[in-house]
């Protein structure tokens, strides 16, 4: 049996549970701009009716409703996309930073253009033709230092700017290390307030949200693992360390960013990792030109400046021979054209000579700063005495004895010529450093700057690939979770009407209530 009142309840039920509608609904609207918001939904029910199963039945057919209520507020949320968007997400991160550091590397480089390193070799051995012609002049021996200069200037300048972008990425790998421990100390307070929360029966929604936002940042800088208990709490797991687990965190260190599978400090090693490849494939084209073995071929009349080991049978002015694998003594004066090998431009230098008398051969052009046998863009220098004195520049490859004195025959260049021929030159690179590894410097170049642009439009590839894979996802999540204004007035309307409704019900309660109190009874008075 139920109440006269019955109905009076029944309507402050409706009023109640609209009214929680239209605050949420309101919660909505006011974060419909929020980053990581989530849309909440009342759940409403049918309240239990007056007569439930294993209740003895009255006379009264049917069952009464009592109204409606809600059980919870509960926030519109798909774990399988937040899973898949920080697994894409962290891949995004990655090659972002991989994508922007490779761009650098190709402002570095800065190739093609008209003032990049291909250009400073070029205008290096063009001077080097222009000595040929007359090795006598002046101003060709000028041009040859000043060419040289610019040419070892330009390969400091390269690794210079690669020292310096190297400290960026390990000043960004302790900056961002910063940024994720932040992160994570706040994740482990919020699996505290949400234990507490929920541990009293309400939906933490708020707080989960400000949660999963958190482990969306985490997951750009970081590869992340995310557990969950039970009870709504969760543990990760980064770069191989176990960051949070319930209200506990263990920050993260910068050397851990070497396991970090993905993520922006990922990145970073990676990233790394392409700045230690180019310094190395520069290195090695700088060294194997200096140092590397070539087979060169000296006419006749030219005079040893030193022992050397002819590859043929080699004739001497004086008639004697000098068999293939043996040694020419130094100062001895060659009849007949011959080959060799030397090591790179250096060993061609130190066969001629300069222009002072008496002769003086055995002169390396190119010195390293730091006494290193081994040239790399980073201490190799022109030989600081043939910067100061052009004179000792080798371009002649004979002399003439006149009494005791030795003189150079200063319009002979044979050395300028095959220095000027090395251009041309094959030379054998390392086999890992790019992927040619014999041909001349200007081949190895073009395929250093092709290697380049080859691993840069794949990265720039891959990162836009990523970008486009992590927006579809992101507009799924927001077709489950994000507010849209349209849907919540039209909700707005509808919760509206069914509060109006409901008060316009309590009113004719009311008023049939007040028939039977104040009415009825009072016939004949």
């Amino acid at each position: 049996m139920f109440s006269t009142f019955h109905g009076l309840e029944t309507s402050k039920r409706a009023l109640f549970t609209q009214r929680v509608a239209l605050h949420t609904l309101g919660h909505n609207i006011a974060n419909a701009a929020t980053e990581g918001y989530s849309r909440q939904r009342v759940n409403m029910t049918a309240t239990r009716p007056m007569e439930a199963p294993a209740f003895a039945r009255s006379n009264t057919p049917g069952q009464i409703g009592t109204g409606v209520e809600y059980d919870s507020v509960l926030r519109l949320r798909d774990s399988y996309l937040d899973m898949q968007y920080r697994r894409e997400n962290q891949s995004l991160g990655e090659w972002g930073i991989r994508d922007s550091t490779m761009r650098s590397l190709e402002k570095i480089v800065n190739e093609p253009s008209e003032s990049g390193l291909r250009a400073v070799m070029d205008e290096f051995w063009n001077s080097w033709e222009v000595l040929n012609r007359d090795p006598q002049l002046l101003s060709a021996r000028v041009d040859v230092v000043g060419t040289a200069v610019n040419f070892v200037d330009t390969l400091k300048h390269i690794d210079t700017s690669l020292n310096t972008l190297a400290a960026d990425l390990d000043s960004n790998i302790g900056r961002k290390t910063t940024e994720a421990n932040n992160i994570i100390e706040n994740i482990a307070a919020l699996n505290g307030l949400i234990r507490k929360t929920e541990g009293l029966g309400n939906n933490a929604n708020d707080y989960r949200d400000k949660r999963d936002l958190l482990i969306d940042k985490l997951s750009t800088l970081v590869d992340v693992e995310v557990a969950e208990s039970p009870d709504g709490i969760l543990s990760i797991t980064s770069a191989g360390v176990q960051v949070v687990n319930h209200e506990a965190f263990v920050p993260l260190a910068a050397a851990n960013a070497a396991d970090a599978t993905a993520g922006e400090l990922a990145g970073y090693e990676a990233s790394k990792a392409e700045v230690d490849t180019l310094r190395t494939q520069l290195n090695a084209m700088v060294d194997t030109l200096m140092n590397g073995t070539v087979t060169i071929k000296l006419e006749n009349g030219y005079v040893a400046s030193k022992d050397i080991v002819a590859l043929d049978d080699v004739t001497l002015e004086d008639g004697s021979t000098i068999t293939a694998g043996d040694t020419i003594p130094a100062g001895s004066r060659i009849a007949t054209p011959f080959e060799m090998e030397v090591n790179g431009f250096n060993g061609m230098h130190e066969l001629g000579y300069g222009l002072s008398n008496p002769a003086e051969g055995n002169r390396p052009f190119f010195t390293t700063s730091d006494g290193a046998t081994a040239f790399s863009i980073a201490n190799i220098q022109v030989n600081p005495d043939i910067e100061n004195n052009t004179d000792l520049i080798a371009a002649s490859g004979k002399y003439d004895v006149v009494g005791a004195d030795t003189q150079v025959i200063r319009g002979n260049s044979d050395i300028a010529h095959a220095i000027a021929g090395l251009r041309d030159k094959v030379f054998t690179f390392p086999p890992d450093a790019t992927s040619l590894s014999q041909g001349t410097t200007d081949d190895y170049f073009r395929a250093l700057t092709g290697d380049l642009g080859t691993r840069a439009a794949n990265t720039t590839r891959n990162y836009d690939n990523q970008k486009d894979l992590v927006d579809a996802i992101v507009m799924r999540r927001e077709e489950v979770s994000g507010v849209s204004l349209d849907e919540e007035m039209a909700d707005m309307i509808k919760f509206q009407h069914a509060y109006n409704a409901a008060a316009r019900n309590m009113t004719a309660v009311d008023e049939m209530l007040d028939r039977i109190i104040n009415s009825m009874g009072i016939v004949g008075r």
